[in-house]
């Protein structure tokens, strides 16, 4: 979230950043409090954990106040509460949704679940203002939190690289030729990469030079043909190189808030393949920058008919490119998500545009 520090501090006076992350001792507290066998339940329950939420919301508490200057208080998500009026905050997708679309982020059950759902009501309630990620989100703060929709903007997210990566003029006439489609995404399976697997190997019977490059995912997958898994990639560089070297994006998301390596994805100038959940319709342009399939019983057909179409044709693939470059850069910098979040900013801090984010 560097990006987004350094665009809030060229629109507003930032006069300070509180830490409310667990202190080692605390988070073995957490966790020995959560554990479970299986490490994707253990790491659910850590962060759903309501002792959790109680120890970085003494963190927050302790850090404001020492911040009588700050006439907003910028919070990102709900894992802590600040009881503090002046606080706005970010949310890229509500408990509520999590539950609904994929059950497997809600860890909680009986009073621990009715105990995280009411303080997540009681920190809606209490914020100056909400800025929610997408649509969606808005919705569900709005309908099952019951938040009037005047306090809820709808801002988007931004680009997670520095600067804009250089526009790859020559994609095609690169040497290196075979067709190839990246996958980028930690959570394998909640990002459809099992579906993707299943179509590229349809994929590979009609193309068979084909290729599909997996970056994120730290388990091993069963080796298949075309298939590279390339684990994760901490280098912003190197992830660059890859989406320059990629002919198509693909990311068929079963439940995604907001997914940044689709921006990344699109800043490089690769057209997409999608699906339509939460935030994504309201990232890509349907037929223009991206190809959306369904998440039903003929994902997995849909997403062989896409792949293919695209990946046969390089003037298609060119313009789409194009178009995903260049709406990044009219829309989804972080200088568009400040400007969006401004006006109700501005008019909490009124007539000093002063804030402290977390």
């Amino acid at each position: 979230m560097h990006a987004f520090s350094a665009a809030m501090r060229e629109r507003f006076d930032v006069v300070g950043r509180l830490d409310t992350e667990l202190s080692a001792a605390e988070r073995l507290q957490v966790a020995a409090a959560t554990y479970r066998p299986s490490r994707a339940r253990w790491t659910e329950r850590f962060y759903k954990s309501n002792r959790g939420v109680e120890l970085r919301s003494r963190h927050a508490r302790a850090g404001l106040a020492t911040a009588d200057a700050a006439d907003v208080v910028f919070q990102t998500h709900a894992l802590f509460e600040t009881s503090d009026a002046r606080t706005v905050m970010y949310v890229d997708c509500t408990h509520q949704q999590s539950m609904a679309q994929w059950p497997a982020w809600n860890p909680l059950r009986g009073r621990s679940l009715e105990r995280w759902l009411a303080r997540e009501r009681r920190q809606y309630h209490a914020a100056a203002h909400l800025f929610a990620f997408c649509t969606e989100t808005a919705t569900s703060l709005a309908t099952d939190y019951g938040v009037p929709a005047d306090r809820i903007t709808v801002v988007g997210a931004g680009l997670n690289f520095e600067t804009l990566p250089e526009p790859d003029t020559d994609r095609d006439g690169r040497g290196d030729t075979a067709p190839t489609v990246l996958f980028v995404g930690n959570d394998f399976k909640r990002k459809g990469g099992p579906q993707l697997l299943a179509a590229f190997a349809d994929v590979r019977h009609r193309i068979p030079t084909a290729r599909l490059w997996v970056v994120g995912t730290p388990h091993r997958l069963p080796a298949e043909p075309g298939v590279t898994q390339l684990g994760r990639i901490g280098s912003r560089e190197e992830l660059s190189r890859l989406y320059a070297r990629a002919d198509v994006f693909c990311l068929p998301s079963l439940f995604d808030p907001f997914p940044g390596a689709l921006l990344e994805a699109m800043a490089s100038g690769l057209p997409s393949v999608v699906t339509a959940t939460c935030g994504v319709p309201e990232m890509v342009v349907e037929g223009t920058t991206a190809t959306t399939v369904g998440r039903g019983d003929t994902m997995i057909s849909e997403l062989t008919g896409a792949l293919v179409r695209l990946l046969l044709d390089a003037d298609e693939r060119s313009r789409m490119g194009a178009a995903a470059r260049r709406r990044v850069e009219e829309r989804f910098l972080w200088s568009h998500v400040v400007d969006r979040m401004a006006p109700a900013i501005e008019r909490l801090a009124a007539p000093v545009a002063t804030q402290v984010s977390r």
